[in-house]
């Protein structure tokens, strides 16, 4: 008996070390599976794809070009559109371990790391101790804040801007690419002198409403085109009382959308308070609507941007025309042109002109990038607009004169960001 378990042991010990020794089966082949006329093999090979992630995605676009059947097109086009977005939903992940170092430095560490455009601008240049493996870099910026004393906004031109502030913001919610940021409960009681229901039964002169407000920050990477209106799930004072309000069977969604991307956004939402002995908010869960700029890429590049003028340059969804380029003291340059929406639904895009000036970017012949300075429309319409764009160097006298000019074509995301909160002081 005791031989018999012996043997059963080592067998087990071999056969251990054998997975331990395995290699992942290559990608390609995994892709060639999802062609089998076996089902089984085919989910199996689709499940080992997706574990595998952002390493199998040169594998399966190559595959999806070389014309395969129709079932293994399918799986293929459902894995890439599964995995890209997995990907632009992840944070950016950053490992430092910088002690005693210049805060100045810090900032570049992470800017390296993350590829963001982040400035260090006013302030002191404080020396800090940064130790942190592969946190999120919400995460990272936040921590750098509290033990510098930085605070951050983000401009267009200039990407995201720290500077000192003592003041911080201890109610924070991080997922994925996204925080959150409690801001206040605001509190109001009203009496209405009239007009007063002649039917003393209608009338309701006292009211009250509680309100949170909150502010959504993405990374960089991932733009805010639109914000809807946060949805409550839960929320409960520390009493055990629910403070979410009612809905109808059709609850209204409010949603924001300009156009353009933005990386901040602040809004509130209202909440009940059925018990006034309640001190907190115990917890307050909900998710918010969002549509994200997920992927941006060159539609129509002009070349040699300053003799072109009164060409026309059409791309799938856009033509546009460059009526003239002006030189403003050597450190700007105005880009006087014409556009015309060619998407279908162009009529009733009412909000394609207000991003026209964000899609579009100036580089000198070595590729260094124009900082946008503003723009000035002269005739526009929900299909079509006339303005002057201008873009300058912001003080780089290293950059040449402008050589390319790119509109750039915008794919976007849907997505519902959840959020959470615990212990919420009541006013």
């Amino acid at each position: 008996m005791h031989r018999i378990l012996a043997l059963a042991g080592l067998l087990t010990l071999g056969l251990t070390a054998a997975r331990a020794n395995d290699k992942p089966e290559p990608i390609a082949t995994l892709v060639e599976r999802l062609g089998s006329r076996d089902y089984k093999v085919r989910e199996a090979a689709g499940q080992a794809l997706e574990v595998r992630g952002a390493e199998a995605l040169p594998e399966l676009r190559k595959a999806l070009t070389a014309n395969p059947p129709a079932e293994a097109r399918k799986r293929l086009a459902t894995l890439v559109e599964k995995l890209d977005r997995m990907i632009a939903l992840a944070p950016k992940r950053l490992t430092l371990k910088m002690i005693d170092r210049p805060v100045a430095e810090v900032v570049r560490e992470i800017a390296k790391q993350t590829g963001y455009p982040i400035q260090f601008q006013g302030g002191k240049n404080v020396t800090v101790t940064v130790e942190m493996e592969k946190a999120t870099f919400w995460e990272v910026l936040d921590h750098l804040g509290n033990i510098a004393g930085l605070t951050m906004y983000h401009n267009e031109g200039q990407g995201l801007v720290l500077y000192q502030n003592e003041g911080y913001w201890p109610m924070v919610y991080y997922q994925g690419p996204f925080k959150m940021v409690a801001n206040n409960f605001t509190y109001n009681k009203t009496m209405s002198f009239g007009p007063i229901q002649r039917n003393p039964a209608n009338n309701q002169r006292r009211s009250e409403t509680l309100s949170f407000s909150f502010t959504l920050h993405a990374e960089p990477k991932l733009p805010l085109m639109s914000v809807g209106q946060a949805r409550l799930l839960e929320v409960v004072d520390d009493l055990g009382n629910s403070m979410k309000p009612e809905t109808g069977p059709h609850e209204t969604m409010y949603q924001n959308y300009n156009g353009y991307r933005t990386f901040q956004y602040g809004s509130s939402v209202n909440l009940l308070w059925p018990n006034k002995e309640a001190k907190s908010v115990k917890r307050m869960r909900g998710v918010i609507p969002v549509t994200l700029l997920g992927e941006q890429k060159p539609e129509v590049v002009v070349e040699d941007v300053l003799k072109v003028k009164g060409k026309k340059f059409t791309g799938n969804t856009v033509e546009m025309q460059i009526d003239e380029v002006k030189e403003q003291n050597k450190t700007q340059y105005h880009f006087k042109m014409s556009l015309k929406n060619l998407a279908p639904n162009a009529a009733q895009d009412f909000s394609w002109t207000n991003s026209v000036h964000q899609r579009i970017e100036v580089f000198d012949a070595k590729g260094n990038k124009y900082f946008p300075q503003g723009y000035n429309f002269e005739n526009s319409s929900p299909s079509q607009l006339q303005a002057t764009f201008m873009f300058g160097n912001n003080g780089n006298g290293t950059l040449g004169a402008p050589a390319k000019l790119v509109y750039n074509h915008w794919s976007l995301l849907q997505h519902s960001i959840e959020f959470e909160f615990k212990d919420l002081m009541l006013p």
